[in-house]
């Protein structure tokens, strides 16, 4: 039996004030919601910072375009 390794909470992102929120992503594809589970599992990070992360990336460009 493999042991789960626990990823810690990112503390990377974290709400600014106290107007913090929670969104629901629904209506994911199954194939593609088990593929980035398994990646991020495999790079160590939680799938919360990898999307955190990702509309980081796309605000960054947008406004650097802007």
């Amino acid at each position: 039996m493999a042991t789960k390794i626990k990823r810690g909470y990112s503390r990377e992102y974290t709400p600014h004030g106290d107007t913090g929120k929670n969104y629901l992503l629904a209506a994911v594809p199954a194939g593609l919601w088990a593929n980035v589970r398994a990646h991020a599992r495999r790079d160590g990070v939680s799938v919360r910072a990898l999307i955190l992360k990702l509309l980081t990336e796309y605000v960054a460009a947008k406004d650097a375009a802007a």
